[in-house]
């Protein structure tokens, strides 16, 4: 039997991590897999006479991940620099969106305070509770910060199986399109007696 570890890519929660040690494991020839979520690592044991390290790594692709190899001197003395700007850029990105979707989601909810209390509050722009308005402001939080979950979302799709991924981008686009259907036709909703609510505000606040 050979040990190696592996550097995983692309998890987002603990279900991605159990996705990844089932496909590992399913390689035959794979005696054992261990996935450590937190340092996105996988400690995989394994007979060099009936698998490789391609074979693995090509499970862990057709799951949705990616993986490679991680290097004896690494374990020793941390990743290399490639692994540290890749992370960096991770970050930035992430930085950037949380900072952007979270101004807007302050926004929206801010706006929609009248519509979900019942109260009139007039320092609110009334503008703010405008569906067009919410729509607009919603659009670029739904798909440009809640990209990854689509992503990650449509990879748990493909190998049958459902992760936090599935949940958000489920319940977010419910929401965001239901929303989407009274903002251009509301007269629909008033000729059947009901207010054509929106609840963009519910879709941008992951």
């Amino acid at each position: 039997m050979e040990n190696t570890t592996l550097k995983l890519r692309g998890m987002s929660c603990a279900s991605c991590a159990n996705s990844i040690e089932d496909a590992i494991n399913s390689v035959p020839g794979v005696n054992e897999c261990i996935v450590n979520f937190g340092a996105e690592q996988a400690t995989v044991k394994y007979d060099p006479r009936k698998t490789d390290l391609a074979a693995i790594q090509g499970a862990v692709d057709a799951a949705g991940y990616s993986a490679y190899p991680l290097q004896e001197q690494n374990l020793m003395v941390g990743e290399d620099d490639a692994e540290k700007r890749h992370l960096f850029r991770e970050s930035r990105n992430l930085m950037r969106k949380v900072l952007v979707g979270g101004i807007i989601s302050i926004v929206l909810v801010i706006g929609s305070l009248p519509m979900m209390t019942g109260l009139h509050l007039p320092f609110i722009p009334v503008w703010l509770h405008n569906p067009w308005v919410q729509l607009i402001l919603t659009t670029p939080v739904q798909f440009w910060c809640g990209y990854s979950f689509y992503i990650n979302a449509g990879k748990a799709f493909k190998r049958h199986a459902a992760t936090m991924d599935t949940l958000i981008a489920l319940g977010t686009s419910a929401a965001y399109f239901y929303s989407f259907f009274p903002t251009l036709f509301p007269n629909f909703f008033i000729n059947q007696g009901l207010t054509p609510d929106v609840y963009y505000v519910t879709s941008c606040t992951y």
